[in-house]
C-alpha cells in the first residue's frame, strides 16, 4: 500500500457504492449516547429486542456520487496537514463520511467486503484454533502451515480470503490481514496463529477492521494529506496521525459493544464489524455539528 497517498480517489457521476461490493448482513441498532459499561444482554435470555440485527433501508436508486464528492473533506484535511490540528483532522473525516461517502449508511455500504472479509477470517481463525473445518471451504490447513513463519501464515490466510486480482480494494484487504497479524505477533511474541484463543481472534478481526478502514480512507483522500504537507516527513507523520486516530476510533467502538455483551462470534463476526463501521462514520459526522 505504499502508492495509495498518490491515489486520486474515486470522482463523480459513478455508483456511490460500487455494484461488485458485496451486501451486508443486518445491522445492530446504533449505539445510544454514553451507553452504560454494564447495559449488556441478559445472558440468560435472548437479547433485548432493540439489539436484534435489522437490515439496512434501501439504498436510493441511482445513486450516483455528486462531483467534487470529497473536495470539502480534502480542504480540511489540507488544513490538518499543513497546521497538525485536531479540528481540521476530525472535520475532514466528517467531510469524508457525510458527502465523499453519501452518509453513514452508504459508507457502511461502501465497506461491504471489509464487512465479509472480517467475517470470513474470524471463520479461518476460529478453525484453525479448534481443527475444525471452515464454514467454506478455502484451502488453508492447520497440518501444511504448522511451523511456518507467522509471516507466510498471514499471506496464506490472506490469499485464501481474498485472492489478488490487481483491485485497490483487494490489495488493500491482503495488506490489513497482514498488518494485524503481525501487530498480534507483536504484542505477544510467542503466539500460535494455530491456537488463537477467542479473545486473539477478536483482537485480529478488529485490527483488520480498523487496517482496511485506515486503507479506503488513504485511497480516497490521503493525497490531499500528501500534497498540503510543507515536506516529505510531516507528509508522512501526517498521514500515520490520521491512521493512528481513525483506529483508534474502531478500537472505541468495538469496545462499546463489548460492553453491551455485543461480541466478535463465528456466527455474528460480519454483523458486528458492519455495526461498528456504521457507528465509526456515525463519529466522524458527528465531528461536523
Amino acid at each position: 500500500m505504499g502508492t495509495s497517498s498518490s491515489s486520486k480517489g474515486p470522482g463523480g457521476g459513478v455508483p456511490m457504492v460500487p455494484p461488485w461490493v458485496p451486501p451486508l448482513p443486518p445491522l445492530l441498532p446504533p449505539l445510544p449516547p454514553e451507553a452504560p459499561p454494564d447495559a449488556g444482554p441478559d445472558q440468560d435470555g435472548p437479547p433485548p429486542a432493540q439489539d436484534i440485527p435489522q437490515p439496512l433501508p434501501p439504498a436510493p436508486p441511482n445513486h450516483v456520487a455528486p462531483p467534487r464528492r470529497f473536495s470539502a473533506a480534502r480542504t480540511s484535511l489540507g488544513h490538518f496537514s499543513r497546521s497538525g490540528s485536531g479540528d481540521d483532522l476530525r472535520r475532514g473525516l466528517g467531510h469524508y463520511s457525510r458527502t465523499g461517502l453519501g452518509g453513514s449508511t452508504a459508507a457502511t455500504r461502501r465497506m461491504g467486503g471489509t464487512v465479509v472479509t472480517a467475517g470470513g477470517l474470524y471463520g479461518v481463525l476460529s478453525a484453525l484454533s479448534s481443527g475444525a473445518r471452515s464454514p467454506v471451504d478455502l484451502g488453508v490447513d492447520a497440518a501444511e502451515l504448522r511451523g511456518r513463519p507467522a509471516a507466510e501464515v498471514a499471506d496464506r490466510i490472506a490469499n485464501a480470503l481474498r485472492p489478488s486480482d490487481g483491485t485497490q480494494d483487494t490489495e488493500a484487504a491482503r495488506d490489513a490481514i497482514s498488518r494485524a497479524i503481525s501487530d498480534l505477533v507483536a504484542a505477544e511474541p510467542e503466539v500460535d496463529l494455530l491456537a488463537l484463543s477467542p479473545e486473539q481472534i477478536g483482537t485480529v478481526v478488529e485490527g483488520y477492521v480498523a487496517h482496511d478502514l485506515c486503507h479506503r480512507i488513504e485511497l480516497d483522500v490521503g493525497k490531499a494529506v500528501h500534497d498540503k504537507a510543507p515536506d516529505p516527513a510531516t507528509a508522512t507523520q501526517r498521514l500515520e496521525q490520521m491512521k493512528d486516530y481513525v483506529r483508534q476510533e474502531v478500537a472505541r467502538c468495538f469496545r462499546a459493544r463489548s460492553d453491551r455483551g455485543q461480541r466478535l462470534d463465528r456466527q455474528g463476526s460480519a454483523t458486528l464489524a458492519a455495526s461498528v463501521l456504521r457507528d465509526v462514520f456515525e463519529v466522524f459526522e458527528g465531528y461536523l455539528q
